[in-house]
């Protein structure tokens, strides 16, 4: 049982991980801007604030000390600063959410010794989120040594299961149960790893007090390596629907604009080494199509046209 603070906490990931952590007894208390409340779990009180007021922050009647502070909102250097600065609060262990997309392009398979994206790298290769991300984790360090906190860094592939709002599994899922065709680049050859959200929220409930994740980064990434074909497989597998399937050229796609959500061509591929979690944290990666099941069939009231 831990005392965490949490920023964020009522949307995809931040949601499961409140539902898990409640459940499993830890104490929590939830900074957001109160959209979607959860203070009717178990163990949980929130405050309404925005993390980027540092009056705000700094005004709040948190408790003297946590044992940890998860931020599932940060994107920026500024947001972490504004954090440490602000917080009216005590708290051992910073741990924070970023992308596996920090690291260099190598081609190959990443894992947490690979070079880190610079100001060079990001000219042509990544957006401003990523690069936004790769300096927040530069600040995540000076601001947790400034203040004496131990810091984890989590970075996630593609997340996917309930509550969802980015267009990946959804994407299809809708498209399955309102019986349209699912598009299907048929020549691209991009590759990409997910890892479910609750495996995620476990692993950030593996680092609290974790001498072992001190100061450490952690990829999160299940070993399946998929591409368009085998997801398609792993669509068939989960559901007793019928489904068409419409084959078109990547160019095609690029042409028409059609917003498949993962990547087309090798160069994009996204590949993560996810074992150091495993080894290091203990976290373990659950079953890819049995997850997808779930998340599919939570799906059905949203999706399913009536009657």
């Amino acid at each position: 049982m831990s005392k965490i603070l949490v920023i964020g906490g009522s949307y995809f990931t931040g949601r499961v991980f409140v539902m898990v952590a409640s459940a499993a007894g830890d104490e929590l208390t939830l900074i957001n801007r109160g959209r979607y409340s959860m203070s009717h779990y178990q163990n949980v009180k929130e405050f309404r604030c925005d993390r980027h007021d540092a009056g705000a922050l700094a005004a709040l009647p948190l408790d003297e000390e946590y044992d940890a502070v998860v931020d599932f909102c940060a994107y920026t250097p500024d947001d972490a600063k504004v954090l440490f600065e602000s917080l009216p609060c005590r708290f051992r262990q910073y741990i924070v959410l970023t992308t596996a997309d920090v690291y260099v392009r190598t081609g190959g398979v990443r894992d947490e010794d690979t070079p880190l994206l610079t100001k060079q790298d990001t000219a042509d290769q990544v957006d401003d989120y990523i690069y936004n991300k790769r300096m927040l984790e530069d600040a995540v360090r000076e601001c947790a040594a400034a203040k004496d906190v131990r810091f984890t860094i989590l970075r996630p592939a593609f997340i996917y299961g309930p509550y969802n709002y980015a267009p990946r599994e959804n994407f299809y899922f809708k498209k399955i149960y309102q019986n349209e065709p699912l598009p299907l680049p048929a020549n691209g050859g991009g590759q990409f790893q997910m890892v479910y959200v609750k495996d995620v929220a476990n692993a950030v409930r593996l680092c609290f007090g974790n001498e072992k994740a001190y100061d450490e980064a952690f990829n999160l990434a299940a070993p399946d390596v998929l591409d368009y074909p085998k997801f398609f497989g792993v669509l068939a597998r989960i559901t007793d629907r019928e489904f068409q399937i419409q084959s078109v050229e990547v160019q095609q796609v690029i042409d028409q604009h059609i917003a498949v959500p993962f990547p087309l061509f090798p160069e994009e591929s996204e590949l993560f080494d996810g074992s150091k979690a495993q080894r290091v944290l203990g976290l373990e990666y659950t079953d890819l199509d049995e997850n997808m099941g779930r998340t599919f069939r939570g799906l059905k009231n949203v999706y399913a046209p009536e009657g």
